[in-house]
Order: C-alpha cells, then structure tokens, then sequence
C-alpha cells in the first residue's frame, strides 16, 4: 500500500504499526521534523508526556504499569510521528487490554485529509456496527468498534481524529469482552478525555 494510503492512522507506513512488542521499543524509525509543506503540526516525538491514560482505565480497568512509546514513520518529509501503548487491567502475570495511540503529521493538510478519507472508507470492512461520526472533535473524527483482531481482542474499539494535518487513532483493546456500560464509558474517555487535551499539546 502506498505511503499516503497506510494502514492505520498515526503509525506512518503500514508496517511501522505500534504493536504489543514493538510499542516498547526505543529505537526511532523516523527522525522527527518539521514536515515539508502547510500545517498546524509537526511530527510528535514521544507522546506518552502528553497522554493521561486515566479516563479510559476509570472506564475499564486500572492500568499496569507505565506506557511504552516508539517514534514511528519512515518518511518525514511524507509523514511522521509516534505511538504510546498503555496496559491496564492484569491476571496473574499477564495484561488483559491496552490502550493504544498513534499520531502521524502528515506533509500537508490535503495528505491527511487524503488519507482520513481512506481511513472512513475503509474501515467498514472491519467494523462490527455501523460507523459513527464524533462531532466537536478536531476537523473530523469517526469511531467504529472493529473485528479485525477479533481472535485476540475480542472487544476493539477505535476512534480516527483529523486535525489540520495530524491524524490521530486511540484504540482500546480488551482480550475480555466489554460490557455494554464500559463501552459507552469508554467512548468519550477516548476522544474527549485523550484526544482532545492531546491536541493543544502537539501543536506547532
């Protein structure tokens, strides 16, 4: 897939998606720069100071341990950025979900809107319901609860927020199913709680 068409939102190229293991991983992929062209952002280094992981644990589960970041993005002059991985709720030795965040600042405004316009169109091949959009968030934000990586994470929820030209994706993986009042609590700790104190922090 091409580099303005990848996979995820926030994670640069398709195969730089922050994963359980590469999210812990300290080695950038990508030196962060100023992008080449118009936009409110430049690409984030390292999003876990400017993350509170608070909301979405009250809404779930508490969290376990600290969040683990990567840089992400093979291209600056395309698009760049970082992911943050959190986490929460554990048996025995091991974490029952996680919360994860990628951002990418693309090379301009009409890269990312390029890319969020696939990302919409795309999505309802893996998504379990139909896909809402999220007023008041950004210049555009839709949230979808996903199937793709439903042999794991049985519950998977997943907001998109573009802002000028930052795309941003919040996941909330659960290898337990969520009930009914822990996804409704889940949404807006997502997008209002995270993404919304998120975005004054990475503006240029």
């Amino acid at each position: 897939m091409v580099l303005a068409l990848c996979s995820l939102a926030g994670c640069g190229n398709g195969d730089e998606k922050a994963s359980a293991a590469g999210v812990g991983k300290s080695t950038p992929t990508a030196t962060a720069e100023a992008t080449k062209g118009p936009g409110d952002y430049r690409p984030p280094t390292d999003l876990r100071s400017a993350l509170d992981f608070g909301p979405p644990a009250d809404a779930i589960a508490p969290n376990d341990g600290p969040p683990k970041g990567k840089r992400t993005g093979a291209d600056p002059a395309t698009g760049s950025g970082a992911a943050c991985l959190q986490p929460f709720g554990k048996t025995g030795s091991t974490a029952q979900g996680r919360t994860v965040v990628y951002c990418t600042a693309w090379k301009n405004v009409t890269t990312a809107v390029k890319h969020y316009e696939y990302m919409e169109r795309s999505v309802s091949k893996a998504a379990q319901g139909p896909v809402a959009q999220v007023p008041d968030l950004g210049d555009g934000a839709f949230r979808q609860e996903s199937v793709e990586e439903a042999a794991v994470f049985p519950s998977d929820l997943r907001l998109v927020v573009r802002d000028s030209n930052l795309e941003c994706e919040v996941q909330v993986q659960s290898k337990t199913l969520l009930t009914d009042q822990q996804v409704i609590a889940a949404w807006p700790s997502m997008g209002g709680e995270i993404v919304q104190a998120l975005l004054p922090e990475l503006r240029s």
